[in-house]
């Protein structure tokens, strides 16, 4: 049908409507009567009939405008209907029309009836052949999208062997609302309150209808009706209306993937809409984001330990060296422990000094999240292992760490850990002979709630007690020796907690690990706390194991890629040198075998040999150079002196102060000597594997290429074509006519791949797009099952219950005043001060 065509049978329909209601015709300024009309003159004009309201015997409608008027006006238009182009016809309420008469809408005003226009080989037509039914759903979805109005799956009969024979696809206002009851008897305080919903269907009767043919496997349409008893969508509406709200493979992997950096699906559809350009460019609304994550939660929940146990399994299976263990009680997930091998490879060069420490609120079932940390030769923090278990028994922690030793082969030099009664237990129990250290943040923070609240604001005592326990260079007799003498001095002897820790002083204080290599690398589990405050920025207390996984995954992601930031950084480049001009070869050298973080400690002891010390005499004993080195402190003022023993034939030296046993770096006092015998080099022996430049080859940091063996192939094809569009975007983004030329292309072949209706993201089963997400099948087969929610020790408030150390110290911070009945300056006032006599006779006054 030609536009002449179809705009005739619109100007012949209107006329003689008009003539049937004996209404009369405008014509711009002149009224005339419709006998006098000749619609051949008015092919291509716009029409509106509207109603009369201005008639007092007419009652006005209340949906109706006030300038509405009983006459058929007819405008001429500048343009005229092409072929191709979308136009909506309507037969409907005549008020509506003339509203939608000035959005440049054509309606054909009776019977609320509206009959799209669209271009001919968009119009399904009876007895058409489609090859599928999938097929022809999308001929219909094309159709329906230009047209305006969205659809949904109607009846399907099938034949006795259950193949299809029928199939209807209906308009989406197909349908009649649900008839709601109203209650009139319960009380408004005893009823459920209902969700306000509207309804969009209207009892539309659009469809189209399909006819597979048994013994030929044809499939025919055998009905069509377009007629619609609603408006249609507008060209700008598109996006907003629900039949488009449709979300891509890419906004379902946003929305996952966003979450493995704790941002949720609502944050992740504003990201996403910012990245498409605005809203209006992106169909999809919050709430679809919000329900693929509510399906996505539903569909993996129940699968969760089998999901996160098979991803586990596939990584050891394929990837070398990797090492996952897990435990079950009673088809439960009881624990698990797993290490890549990057994580083994950094526990082989840095065993010397590790920490572990639990961290809590990292998934939905309450599981204890334990990782293993160590220092790498950028003196930063690095995961070699990581753990989840149920319960904080002797036998949880035992499990986890003989997993741990199972894995790696060898026992740390020193562990850190909290005061747990039970790790401990477990630690003197799997790594018999392992210095275990308690970590003295720990005990010093209980201190202000174990002693009496003046002491703990008595500046000379905090004083001393630090100046004590913190001190590196004391002997351990020498050390409780000032213990005695300050206890005394305080009248401390009788405090069972103060008691209590000097019997633990073996396991605290520093003077008692002088004899440990590296002893002075960590003193607190601070650095675990550091990691797990890391690994919580990525995780949330609401994940699932598998959201988990990811969190985590990205965490260590982050962590691996500064660690080989850090390794390029210190290859290529060259730090700055604090004595260029003296020629100064050893500093040179430090330079180039130290990485940068190493070598900065080591040219600050460099600075103080120069300027902080000086050799007062030396004598030859035995063959070896017994030097004395005078200190000056810079703050004190005090010149401490230490004794440096130097044999120049195979350039070994020893100084009293064990710096380099408790960092692994020489001291300033045996630099002096190195200098001042003008010996260029560092001697080998005294350059620790832990700290030179690329003792971890950088290779070992790649991460992502290794989980690839965990994703689908359709997964990976994915991220492959996402990766080769924006290379190919890079490549022309400076010249325009090959930008164009690379659009074309594109469109090309978008229209190639859009004639294969069957691979749609649209036709994919929720599902299977989950199940290539997270790259392993979801089994209605559930072997391993979800813990239960597990009480542990932080179970409860989410605010965190503060112990009476920290309460301690915050009534402690808390600023004074001055209180009116004894006249101190105090955390009272007169109404609870103790001298206070109405308060001395308040006791006798309750039993009165």
């Amino acid at each position: 049908m030609s536009s002449k065509e179809y705009e005739d049978i619109c100007s012949t329909y209107l006329i003689d409507k008009a003539k049937e209601s004996s209404q009369n015709l405008t014509i711009g300024n002149s009224i005339l009567t419709l006998d006098d009309v000749d619609k051949d003159k008015f092919s291509f004009f716009n029409f509106n009939l509207q109603t009369d309201v201005q008639d007092p015997k007419k009652k006005k409608r209340s949906n109706e405008s006030e300038d509405s008027f009983n006459v058929l006006t007819i405008e001429p238009s500048e343009s005229t209907i092409n072929n191709g182009d979308k136009v909506q016809l309507s037969k409907g309420t005549t008020s509506a029309a003339a509203k939608e008469k000035d959005k440049g809408t054509s309606y054909i005003t009776q019977d609320d009836v509206y009959i799209p226009h669209v271009a001919e080989n968009l119009i399904p037509k009876k007895g058409q052949i489609v090859s599928s039914l999938n097929e022809g759903i999308e001929m219909y979805r094309n159709y329906a999208k230009t047209a305006g109005f969205g659809i949904r799956l109607g009846t399907t009969t099938k034949y006795g062997d259950l193949s299809l024979r029928k199939k209807q696809v209906r308009c989406n206002r197909y349908g009649n609302p649900k008839k709601k009851t109203i209650d009139t008897l319960t009380s408004k305080r005893l009823k459920k309150q209902e969700r306000k919903s509207y309804s969009k269907v209207t009892g539309c009767m659009a469809m189209i209808g399909f006819d597979r043919n048994a013994a030929t496997n044809i499939i025919t349409v055998y009905a069509f009706e377009d007629t619609h008893n609603h408006p249609l969508t507008e060209f700008n509406e598109e996006n907003i209306c629900s039949p488009n709200h449709r979300l891509s493979i890419f906004d379902q992997e946003l929305i996952v993937k966003a979450s493995t950096i704790n941002i949720g699906a609502t944050k992740a559809h504003k990201l996403r809409a910012s990245l498409k350009g605005g809203y209006d460019n992106l169909p999809a609304t919050k709430n679809d984001f919000k329900n693929f994550w509510r399906d996505y939660t539903n569909i993996v929940g129940p699968n969760d330990a089998q999901c996160v146990v098979d991803q586990l399994i596939i990584r050891r299976d394929n990837y070398q060296n990797f090492n996952f263990q897990y435990k079950l009680d009673d088809d439960v997930l009881n624990a698990m422990f797993w290490v890549d091998e990057t994580g083994r490879e950094n526990y082989n060069k840095f065993s010397d000094v590790i920490s572990m420490d639990a961290t809590y609120r990292t998934n939905r079932y309450n599981m204890i999240f334990v990782p293993f940390t160590a220092i790498n030769n950028h003196d930063k923090t690095i995961n070699i292992g990581a753990g989840l278990i149920s319960d904080e028994t002797i036998e949880s922690y035992s499990w986890l760490l003989e997993a741990f030793l199972s894995s790696h082969k060898k026992k740390p030099t020193m562990i850190l850990s909290d005061m747990d009664a039970a790790l401990s237990c477990s630690i003197a129990k799997v790594f018999e002979g392992c210095t275990h250290r308690l970590c003295m943040w720990h005990i010093m923070s209980k201190m202000p709630s174990k002693i009496e609240a003046d002491l703990v604001s008595n500046t000379d005592f905090k004083k001393r007690i630090n100046q004590l326990v913190w001190n590196m260079n004391i002997k351990p007799t020498e050390f409780e020796n000032k213990w005695d003498l300050m206890l005394n001095e305080f009248q401390l002897k009788e405090n069972k907690w103060l008691a209590d820790m000097f019997n633990k002083r073996d396991k605290w204080i520093p003077s008692y690990f002088r004899d440990i290599p590296m002893c002075g690398l960590m003193k607190t589990t601070s650095r675990s706390e550091s990691s797990n405050s890391f690994f919580n920025v990525f995780s949330s207390p609401t994940n699932l194991l598998v959201n988990f996984m990811f969190n985590f995954d990205t965490a260590l992601s982050k962590q691996r890629h500064e660690q080989k930031r850090l390794d390029i950084a210190s290859r290529d480049t060259l730090p700055q040198l604090l004595f260029p001009n003296e020629n100064l070869k050893i500093e040179k050298h430090a330079s180039l075998v130290y990485t940068r973080e190493a070598f900065i400690k080591v040219q600050k002891q460099i600075k103080k040999s120069f300027y902080q010390c000086f050799q007062k005499n030396s004598v030859l004993i035995d063959g070896l150079q017994q030097c004395t080195i005078v200190y000056k402190e810079l703050k004190s003022g005090k010149r401490p002196e230490f004794k440096v023993s130097f044999d120049a034939k195979d350039e070994t030296i020893e100084c009293e102060c064990l710096h380099f046993k408790f960092f692994g770096i020489l001291c300033s006092h045996a630099f002096r000597i190195l200098i001042d015998y003008d010996i260029a080099m560092i001697p080998e022996k005294y350059i620790l594997d832990r700290w030179r430049k690329n003792i971890v080859d950088i290779g070992f940091q790649k991460i992502n290429k290794k989980w690839r063996v965990c994703s689908t192939e359709i997964s990976n094809l994915l991220q492959d074509a996402t990766s080769f569009f924006e290379k190919c975007v890079e490549s022309v983004i400076h010249d325009k006519e090959k930008l164009q030329g690379l659009v074309n292309s594109l469109q090309q072949l978008s229209e190639t791949c859009g004639k294969d209706v069957s691979t749609r993201s649209s036709s994919i089963p929720i599902k299977d797009v989950i199940e290539n997400i997270i790259g392993v099948p979801i089994s209605s087969d559930v072997k391993i099952k979800v813990p239960s929610e597990i009480k542990t020790k932080e179970s409860g408030k989410r605010s965190r219950i503060k112990s009476a150390a920290e309460k301690a110290i915050a009534k402690a911070l808390k600023p004074k005043r001055k209180c009116k009945g004894c006249n101190q300056f105090v955390n009272h006032d007169i109404r609870n001060c103790p001298i206070n006599p109405s308060n001395v006779l308040r006791p006798f006054k309750k039993h009165q």
